[in-house]
C-alpha cells in the first residue's frame, strides 16, 4: 500500500500529543510518525482490511498526523472532536472511506488497533458493540496493510 505522506513529526510534536490526550504512544507508532507523519492512502486493491468478527471490509483513506495545514488529517483535530467518547488510553489514528475511525488503544488488556464504526454503517453495530479488532500492535497493522511509502 502506498501513502502520500504528510510532513514528519518531531519528538516535541509527539510528546505534545501524548501529554494533551494522556496516552503513552507505542515506540513503533512514534517511529511511524517520525518517518511518515501520516498521509492519504492510495486507493487501490491493497488498502482493504477484512474485519473477520463481522465479515465486513473497510477501505483505508487516511492515516492521521499532526499537520496543522491539513485539519482533516490531523490527530489533534479528530481527538478533540471525539475525546469524551473514547476509551482510556485510546487515540484516533486514521479513517476509512465510510468515515469510521481507526483507533489505537495504547496499553492495557484491550491494547491494539480497532475499527470504530461510530456512524453504525454495519448492520450489527449499535451503542454497545461498534469497535472491531484489527491487530494487536501498530507493527502488525502495518504488516497487515503492507504499507510502502512514496
Amino acid at each position: 500500500m502506498k501513502v502520500k505522506k504528510f510532513k514528519s513529526l518531531n519528538d516535541k510534536q509527539i510528546k505534545n500529543i501524548e501529554n494533551r490526550f494522556k496516552v503513552n504512544l507505542p515506540v513503533e507508532y512514534k517511529t511511524f510518525l517520525k518517518q511518515v507523519g501520516g498521509g492519504v492512502v492510495e486507493k487501490d486493491e491493497f488498502n482493504q482490511i477484512t474485519l473477520d468478527e463481522v465479515n465486513e471490509i473497510i477501505v483505508l483513506d487516511v492515516l492521521y498526523g499532526d499537520d496543522e495545514n491539513n485539519e482533516k488529517g490531523n490527530i489533534m483535530f479528530w481527538m478533540e472532536q471525539f475525546e469524551g467518547e473514547l476509551l482510556k488510553d485510546a487515540i484516533i489514528i486514521g479513517d476509512d472511506l465510510l468515515q469510521g475511525f481507526l483507533v489505537m488503544i495504547c496499553q492495557g488488556e484491550n491494547q491494539g488497533i480497532y475499527y470504530w464504526d461510530d456512524s453504525y454503517n454495519f448492520e450489527c453495530s449499535d451503542d454497545e458493540n461498534n469497535m472491531y479488532w484489527i491487530a494487536d500492535t501498530f507493527g502488525e497493522f502495518l504488516n497487515l496493510i503492507n504499507m510502502v511509502e512514496r
